[in-house]
């Protein structure tokens, strides 16, 4: 019976109403092929962005592929450190004391250190980032700690050598960045606010890659500083103390492996000691010290060891070591070399003066020793220096160069008397940083020992060893270095963290212009085409 009213109402349809029905079954056939190919394109646009998104996760964890947009570039590490991690060819490990999750949530400055770990691995596949909770991994505390004189606690970053872990260096958290003193110590005394607001800089690269450095050296230089003579300090504290500091730690910051020694206690043994440093004694040195330091100089006949001598403007009448200078063609004189030419001099802040000072600038004498310097061009300021005689250029004996003089201008003030009373009359340059050489030639092969003597010990004041703008550091790294045999020296600028102004470099514009508009606009452009395809069929 349904079959009959079915054919009867077929047969009763017009042509007219089957010929609309059929093409209406047309279009729902075209609708729902073209449907399914649209939800087909979906889901494979869909799958193509999951998987791009994933792939891109995995090459941002590998590669550098962010963009640093801060001022300071403060999750970059700079260029100077790339280049090494280049050139890297041992393993090394890089341990953080530390959960994972605690070091990332401690904050946003070890937020900061951690992405500046993770650059390091993203430059060479020789860094090998880990970070373990020392609560329950007790063991690779007790590991490390055979190899390490100091306590290791909770938040310590241990760099070692994978192939000889007995060689590390251990940089700590507090190390890591500049602190506003004024905040610090009320936090410190009185725990008001955060260590967080005391932070205004990032200076943690310098010690991380210097580390990096000091475990991947076959042959690292161990520097003895003469700081005490029979356990009394040998310099005058107060007026160069913080120079004297800076000066160690930059050394230290390169490589270099630093002790304490006492001029008269010590045994100066040179398979320990490849260098010495006395620092601007107050007193003079007696004859026993001074054969010290010549037996250490001349090693037996070996040679290949060196001294780096300091002067002071504090210091008193030095006749034992003035003539132990002498013997090696340098005398430093008891006069100062001061400014004439106001718009010849930098205006700087030392650690000693309350504002800034009129101080010379030095030129580089003499180009072996500063060889490979990176940036010549900046000044090097020369604050407080005696002036200094080269004795003889070249004798049988040894050969004697000048490394720094001032300008033409400057003036003679004699130590311990009132500048105001001192003859300007320009004297001409003054040498104010000076090395003398002494050489064995052995089966074709030279060795040499040196003494390097600045004229003062404000020339390596904290305020311009840390300052890019001058050359202090930069330059004394470089000779030290070329004097010891070593590489080129690392001084990397601390970051300021207290500016929160954003600024785009021209290359970073180009790479968001991409992905706000280039990007967008290709998918609009494809979109219309799909639609008007669609349309026309």
């Amino acid at each position: 019976m349904a079959d009959l009213e079915k054919h009867q109402e077929t047969e009763s349809e017009t042509p007219e109403t089957q010929k609309k029905k059929k093409k209406l079954s047309v279009a729902t056939r075209k609708k729902l092929k073209y449907g399914s190919i649209a939800t087909a394109i979906t889901c494979v646009v869909v799958a193509v962005v999951i998987l791009v998104n994933v792939l891109v996760n995995v090459l941002v964890e590998k590669y550098p592929l962010k963009l640093d947009l801060t001022e300071d570039a403060k999750f970059e590490i700079s260029e100077e450190s790339i280049s090494y991690l280049k050139t890297l060819n041992q393993d090394v490990n890089f341990t953080v004391l530390m959960a994972e999750k605690n070091f990332q949530t401690s904050g946003e400055s070890l937020k900061m250190v951690s992405e500046i770990l993770e650059r390091y691995t993203q430059y060479t596949d020789k860094i090998h980032l880990r970070y373990v909770d020392p609560s329950t991994n007790p063991d690779v505390i007790n590991q490390y700690q055979a190899n390490y004189s100091a306590s290791l606690t909770e938040g310590d970053i241990v760099i070692s050598n994978a192939g000889d872990e007995s060689k590390l260096r251990v940089v700590k958290i507090g190390n890591l960045f500049d602190y506003d003193q004024q905040k610090y110590a009320q936090y410190y005394y009185t725990s008001q606010g955060s260590l967080e607001d005391c932070i205004t800089g990032f200076s943690g690269e310098q010690n991380l890659t210097s580390a990096l450095m000091n475990v991947t050296d076959a042959d690292p230089v161990t520097i003895g500083v003469i700081s005490t003579a029979n356990g009394q300090a040998v310099y005058n504290a107060q007026f160069s103390g913080n120079a004297l500091n800076a000066l160690a730690s930059t050394l230290y910051k390169n490589g270099y492996n630093i002790e304490d020694v006492d001029l008269y206690t010590t045994e100066f043994d040179t398979e320990t000691y490849d260098m010495l440093l006395l620092p601007a004694p107050v007193n003079d040195l007696t004859a026993n010290g001074i054969e010290k330091l010549s037996a250490f100089l001349y090693n037996n006949g070996n040679y290949d060891k060196d001294l780096i001598y300091v002067a002071s403007f504090t210091q008193s009448d030095t006749p034992n070591l003035d003539e132990f200078l002498e013997t090696w063609g340098i005398q430093v004189t008891n006069t100062l070399a001061l400014e004439s030419d106001a718009s010849a001099a930098q205006q700087v802040a030392l650690s000693i003066s309350t504002g800034a000072v009129s101080v010379p600038v030095a030129t580089i004498a003499e180009d072996t020793y500063s060889a490979g310097i990176p940036n010549a061009s900046l000044p090097i300021a020369a604050p407080l220096c005696r002036a200094i005689n080269l004795l003889w250029e070249s004798k049988t004996s040894g050969i004697t160069s000048a490394l720094l003089k001032t300008s033409d201008s400057v003036y003679l003030s004699e130590m311990g008397k009132n500048t105001e009373e001192a003859d300007k009359t320009p004297a001409g340059a003054q040498i104010v940083a000076a090395v003398s050489s002494r050489k064995n030639i052995e089966n074709n092969i030279t060795h040499d020992s040196n003494i390097m003597v600045l004229g003062s010990a404000m020339l390596c004041d904290s305020s311009l060893m840390q300052d890019a703008s001058y050359n202090n550091a930069q330059y004394l790294m470089t000779v030290i270095n070329n004097m010891a045999g070593k590489g080129d020296s690392l001084v990397i600028a601390s970051k300021n963290l207290t500016n929160e102004t954003i600024t785009i470099t021209t290359s970073e514009m180009h790479g968001i212009h991409i992905f706000i508009f280039a990007i967008p606009s290709a998918v609009i452009a494809v979109g219309i085409l799909v639609f008007v395809r669609r349309r026309n069929k």
